[in-house]
């Protein structure tokens, strides 16, 4: 069968913003695998009713099912070991230096990433979910998005954040050093999300060309035949 990638919509289907779903998108990328791309709405979990989620990305192909985007890098390891650019994670060592970057982005960068693209995030996401979406995580947050998307905040969480990843990229072109894999996907999955969803810059009204982390962000967005690059823009989508 031909794998099949579940992933969330916008309020057109052409916007796909979810950073975990482009994630497994990059990653099948990685590996030269064609997929279909199934959207769905955060209030209608019915295309993946079929697994034990709630949540995607969902990759379904001849191997079974997988679900979240660092178990898909896991099963495109071991079910396509050798295909496209070899490996996303590697061997054990690899993996447990891995789950160091999983952490740190999700917990660090991430938070300032929703912080600096929160009110746009709303008007980017489909209709149909913004009342469930937006009233979920207000009360994770313990304010209203109004409240919680300040980009002076932001830009302070994420030059702080920053700063390790510009000091390795200084040194080499990709977070795994001279080619991009499952490192560098994590942390571009946010990098993406933004650019998609606001143009709204992480690094301040104006973008130093000099700066490591602004060229390897430009190296992913031009990969895999600039698929990052060619995805549409929630700004470039009439209301």
């Amino acid at each position: 069968m031909t794998p099949v990638l579940y992933e969330l919509r916008g309020r057109d289907d052409r916007l796909r913003f979810s950073p975990f779903c482009w994630r497994a998108r990059l990653a099948l990328a990685h590996k030269g695998i064609e997929a279909e791309l199934v959207p769905m709405l955060f209030t209608d979990k019915s295309p993946i009713d079929f697994c034990d989620s709630t949540t995607v990305p969902v990759l379904k192909d001849d191997f079974g099912v997988s679900m979240d985007s660092y178990d898909i890098f896991q099963h495109l390891d071991e079910h396509y070991p050798d295909a496209g650019h070899g490996p996303l994670i590697g061997d054990a060592l690899a993996r447990a230096r891995l789950n160091f970057v999983k952490v740190y982005a999700e917990q660090v960068m991430a938070v300032g990433f929703f912080r600096l693209v929160a009110l746009d995030l709303v008007q980017a996401i489909h209709p149909d979910d913004r009342e469930y979406f937006q009233s979920a995580r207000e009360a994770r947050f313990g304010m209203s998005f109004e409240e919680f998307h300040d980009v002076e905040i932001a830009r302070g969480i994420l030059d702080s954040a920053f700063k390790p990843l510009r000091g390795l990229l200084g040194n080499q072109p990709f977070m795994d050093g001279e080619s991009p894999a499952a490192a560098d996907y994590l942390i571009f999955g946010f990098f993406i999300w933004a650019h998609i969803v606001s143009d709204t810059s992480p690094f301040g009204e104006t973008e130093d060309p000099a700066d490591p982390l602004v060229q390897w962000r430009e190296r992913m967005m031009d990969l895999h035949d600039g698929m990052a690059r060619k995805s549409p823009r929630a700004s470039e989508i009439p209301q």
